[in-house]
């Protein structure tokens, strides 16, 4: 009776250890795969700032907090997400790209590439007059979208608009490979009708060094509508004054609220 009695007891707390240590494993805490680690979305960080002197090659492009970059051409398409063209007489000749410098992103792999005709990074966009494949054309511009694309059919093609009216200026970097070269800011708005710009603004002839130019807002507001602005580009035809062959390099696009 005695042997009966121990054998039933030892059945019963060999099944009850047996149990907990099963029920201690289904109340294991389930870690979080990595998938949803992964899609969780990172604070964007600060954008870099801009200095207000030339760059010498230890610095960093960088922006204030106030400022939004349009294009620094270290990647594609800008920042913005739009798309950027080159037309007329800056249009490439792909066929000689190794014989002629061609209007586009301007990188350690193009022809003659020099880092004195980068301002940040390591590229800038390289505009070239009338060696390309349509030399007789007098006009030839560069543009770019200021935002993604959203309707190719229509004419102009619809592109996420740019509300711009709470920045007080337009600013990039310029220079010219001899000195001299001409420039106009071409500005689209959301309005537009067609791809002709609705303002032609004549900019400071360039030097042979980087140069800051700064377009105030309020010299083009009324004109277009900065709460929904498309497209800015520059001409950089014979219309302008450029002869054929004339070079210039740009970079570092921003809207900010400082003049300096």
């Amino acid at each position: 009776m005695i042997m009966n009695r121990f054998c039933v007891l030892l059945f019963v707390l060999l099944f009850a250890v047996s149990g907990c240590g099963k029920k201690a494993e289904v109340e294991q805490p389930i870690s979080e795969p990595e998938t949803a680690q992964s899609s969780q979305v990172e604070t964007p960080k600060a954008p870099p700032a801009i200095p207000s002197k030339p760059m010498v090659e230890s610095e960093k492009a960088a922006v204030s907090d106030d400022a939004l970059i349009v294009a620094d051409f270290e990647g594609w398409p800008n920042n913005l997400g739009g798309e950027i063209g080159v037309y007329g007489a800056l249009e490439p000749d792909w066929e000689n790209v190794n014989e002629f410098p061609v209007s586009w992103v301007y990188d350690p792999v193009s022809l003659g590439y020099n880092t004195a005709n980068v301002r940040s990074g390591n590229n800038s966009f390289r505009l070239v007059n009338g060696l390309g494949v349509k030399p007789e054309l007098a006009w030839g511009s560069f543009a770019m979208d200021l935002g993604s694309t959203i309707d190719i059919t229509t004419t102009p093609k619809k592109v996420e608009s740019l509300d711009a009216s709470g920045y007080k200026f337009i600013v990039f970097w310029a220079k010219g490979e001899s000195g001299g070269e001409k420039m106009e800011l071409l500005v689209r708005d959301g309005h537009a009708l067609d791809y002709d710009p609705q303002i032609r603004y004549r900019l400071p002839d360039l030097t042979a060094q980087w140069q800051r130019i700064m377009i105030p807002l309020a010299q083009i507001s009324g004109k277009v509508d900065l709460s929904q602005l498309d497209n800015l580009g520059i001409a950089f035809g014979k219309d302008v004054g450029n002869m054929q062959g004339d070079i210039a390099y740009i970079d570092d696009f921003i809207f900010t609220n400082n003049a300096e």
